[in-house]
């Protein structure tokens, strides 16, 4: 229950009063005189350095935008490629069970070819040639430069299986 004191005071009572408050306030004179305008021997530099930093800054962000963008589609591409791979090596039944992965870094620039790096554990040196061709062949058209990082050890395979 609202207590019946403050019931009668209203919205518009208090809109009344706050609208009434400005009415008490003096009135001020500025102490500093008002800006001149500006006048043919330069007062105008100003400006024109203000539009020169504005343009300037418009164009750093476009190219940075446009470096963004760049990077963002070169590691796509390094994704779809790295994607390739793993199927094929995932897929491949003379692989199956052996944990062999090959990661793609793409540079920024075009020119650059992406280090595609096959990494894991083999239980064969023939199984190791596979992956290889495995990835060769998945590359085939690519230009990258592939770094075999795979080991051969026999036992690794059932230590992994047990």
């Amino acid at each position: 229950m609202i207590n019946n004191r403050w019931k009668g005071l209203g919205f518009g009572h208090v809109a009344a009063v706050l609208l009434a408050a400005p009415a008490v306030a003096l009135a001020q004179a500025p102490t500093t005189p008002l800006p001149s305008t500006p006048t043919a021997d330069g007062g105008g530099v100003g400006l024109v350095g203000v539009v020169g930093a504005l343009i300037v800054l418009i164009v750093a962000v476009g190219i940075a935008v446009k470096f963004y963008d760049a990077k963002r589609k070169r590691e796509e591409e390094g994704v779809v490629l790295q994607a390739r791979l793993s199927d094929a090596l995932l897929l491949h039944p003379s692989l199956a069970g052996m944990p062999v992965v090959a990661s793609v870094s793409m540079p920024l620039w075009r020119g650059s070819p992406p280090v595609v790096e096959v990494r894991g554990t083999v239980s064969n040196q023939p199984a190791r040639e596979m992956a290889m061709q495995v990835v060769q062949r998945e590359l085939n058209g690519v230009n990258a430069r592939i770094e075999d990082e795979i080991v051969v050890d026999p036992l690794a395979v059932r230590r992994v299986a047990a």
